[in-house]
């Protein structure tokens, strides 16, 4: 079964400290932008059997438009993992986003 959930209700779980936000985009575009609280794990380790949340608390991945995302949840749904994919991804965000330059960590706001 796959488990889908909005990127509003994401952000207010893993703020509630209730789940882990995962990121499985390119290291690049974390770099570049990414939702506030979430870890970078690339969908390559996960579809590789390489990522396992240490807490067992419920994961919610999400990337760009949901595709990959759901083919994370997917894989982690099958490994018994409880997870969700974030439905439309980044696409069906409007708020701020984490991002690196020049070696600091600032906001940005996506519109």
């Amino acid at each position: 079964m796959l488990n889908f959930i909005s990127v509003s209700d994401a952000l207010r779980l893993c703020y509630d400290k209730k789940g882990i936000l995962v990121d499985v985009r390119s290291e690049e575009d974390y770099r570049n932008g990414h939702l506030p609280m979430a870890e970078h794990v690339p969908l390559e380790k996960i579809l590789q059997g390489g990522y396992r949340p240490e807490n067992g608390m419920p994961v919610f991945l999400y990337c760009d438009t949901g595709a990959a995302s759901l083919l994370a949840a997917k894989k982690l749904g099958e490994e018994g993992v409880e997870a969700y994919s974030v439905a439309g991804g980044l696409t069906s965000y409007r708020g701020y986003l984490e991002k690196e330059e020049d070696k600091l960590w600032t906001m940005v706001f996506v519109e």
